[in-house]
């Protein structure tokens, strides 16, 4: 399992590096902003978007089975000390309901890697002024549905590339700290 473990994080970190091209770090060891102690990451990330540079953290979870709500709640504390922008958990099998909940409550984004669609899900669309041209089916394995924090899909937005759900983690963090910025000016002013 530990092989596994490491070869799923080697994996995602190199898919990250090639097709985003930025830095990605595998077992970064960050110091808690509140604890004082090292914590290891298994993928991490700076991204640039909006002039904003944005820490992303990733956790990877190669279980035979659903990541469980304790899993999300222990990175949520990872995040929180470390102080990163946005974290992502991603896995092959899948999340339990509590978990799914509590990403959502707590603003991670989940990955769920497969090649089969979900039910609920919704298919990234790119607008075309030309005819409507169907991508050729993916075969590779940076595949699967993100659920983030923000959306309101039961089976989360399909992605069918890397380029596609960096995209939707950017959309998500840049929403965020948008919703942020909007309530500590409302704070500052009141509200009018």
């Amino acid at each position: 399992m530990a092989n596994d473990s490491e070869a799923n994080e080697q994996f995602t970190q190199q898919v990250i590096k090639e097709l985003v091209g930025v830095t990605v770090h595998h077992k970064k060891v960050y110091t808690g902003l509140r604890s004082q102690r090292d914590i290891v990451v298994d993928v991490s990330f700076n991204y640039s978007i909006a002039g904003a540079d944005l820490l992303f953290l990733v956790e990877c979870k190669c279980y035979n089975h659903n990541v469980p709500v304790d899993d999300v709640e222990e990175f949520r504390s990872k995040i929180d000390d470390i102080g990163a922008h946005k974290g992502i958990m991603v896995t092959t099998v899948g999340f339990q309901s509590g978990a799914i909940k509590t990403a959502r409550g707590r603003g991670i984004g989940l990955a769920l890697l497969t090649k089969e669609h979900q039910n609920g899900e919704l298919v990234y669309v790119v607008n075309t002024a030309g005819p409507v041209k169907q991508p050729p089916p993916n075969e590779g394995f940076w595949q699967g549905n993100y659920r983030g924090p923000l959306d309101n899909y039961d089976g989360g937005y399909r992605f069918e590339s890397v380029g596609q759900f960096l995209g939707m983690l950017c959309m998500d963090a840049y929403e965020k700290q948008r919703q942020e910025q909007i309530a500590a000016l409302e704070r500052e002013h009141g509200s009018r």
